[in-house]
């Protein structure tokens, strides 16, 4: 896991390239492990968008094939506040668990 913020938001890294299925896998394990609902999943040529709330704030799970898997606000660089702190929150609990 890897925060980084090089597109003016919180976002964290989970994996570096890999292939579409370890995607599913890491959705797989946010719904067992922590209780989340994944609704508006979106794909996008080879690029899958999940959101899911989270505390005060929607999340997105993103698959870029050439990226890898990443968490970050759903709002992007127009997070709030309160948003961003949801996402640190889940970051907390991922660690937590993880």
């Amino acid at each position: 896991m890897r925060l980084q913020t090089k597109n003016g938001y919180p976002e964290v890294v989970l994996t570096s390239k890999c292939e579409t299925s370890f995607f599913y896998t890491t959705a797989d394990w946010l719904r067992h492990e922590i209780g989340i609902s994944f609704c508006n999943k979106e794909k996008q040529n080879e690029m899958i968008y999940w959101e899911f709330c989270f505390g005060e704030g929607i999340a997105v799970l993103k698959y870029d094939p050439s990226l890898g898997i990443s968490l970050c606000p759903a709002e992007f660089g127009k997070a709030t506040i309160e948003q961003k702190a949801a996402f640190k929150m889940l970051m907390d609990t991922i660690r937590i668990i993880g």
